[in-house]
């Protein structure tokens, strides 16, 4: 993904331009306005992001702009771009904020002297299905080929940022991405929708 340009930069569309305008520009190949939306937008990002996540939003607003680059495709210049921008950052914040809930349940069920059983009301029936259907889904990811799988362990079972996955892995955020969105489609055809993680 184009870097923001660095202050001074003098090649840059004038400030005064549309982001609407922008995207149109840049999808038509137009390096020059797609930095300078990216660097337009990315104020606009943080305020989302404070909103759903707090002051820590570096990481968030990154995460956001590599969904925007992987899906500028699907920008209709005919329609606005302020609410498709902003319905992309919010749901990727509720992704964000969903994955820090569950690995704020996990460290809770999970205490320094070691793991305390959790009375969750399921009956034995309950538990034995749900341990059967995660080691079917562990069995499942164990097939497929070496990419596929360590997305997989990083973004889903060890819910790494994307970030935190590609620097991990030493792969592009986008190739890490695509790598993961393949290994789900595998292991929907593998084992249905209801028992593969959602996107």
């Amino acid at each position: 993904m184009p870097s923001p340009p660095a202050p001074g930069d003098t090649d840059t569309a004038p400030p005064t331009v549309a982001w609407d305008e922008l995207m149109a520009r840049a999808q038509d190949g137009d390096r020059i306005a797609y930095r300078t939306l990216l660097t337009g937008i990315t104020p606009y990002l943080h305020a989302i992001a404070r909103r759903y996540l707090g002051p820590d939003t570096d990481d968030a607003v990154q995460e956001i702009l590599l969904v925007v680059h992987d899906i500028r495709h699907t920008y209709e210049p005919s329609r606005p771009f302020k609410p498709w921008l902003g319905t992309i950052a919010s749901r990727r914040c509720i992704d964000l904020l969903r994955r820090r809930g569950l690995r704020a349940r996990h460290e809770r069920a999970l205490p320094e002297d070691g793991p305390e059983p959790v009375d969750t009301g399921a009956t034995p029936l309950d538990r034995a299905n749900h341990d059967e259907a995660a080691r079917a889904l562990h069995a499942a990811i164990e097939t497929l080929p070496p990419r596929q799988r360590e997305a997989v362990r990083l973004l889903r079972l060890r819910e790494m940022s994307l970030g935190e996955a590609a620097a991990h892995s030493r792969q592009t955020p986008g190739a890490l991405k695509v790598a993961y969105h393949r290994a789900l489609k595998s292991l929907r055809r593998a084992l249905g929708p209801e028992e593969t993680p959602d996107d």
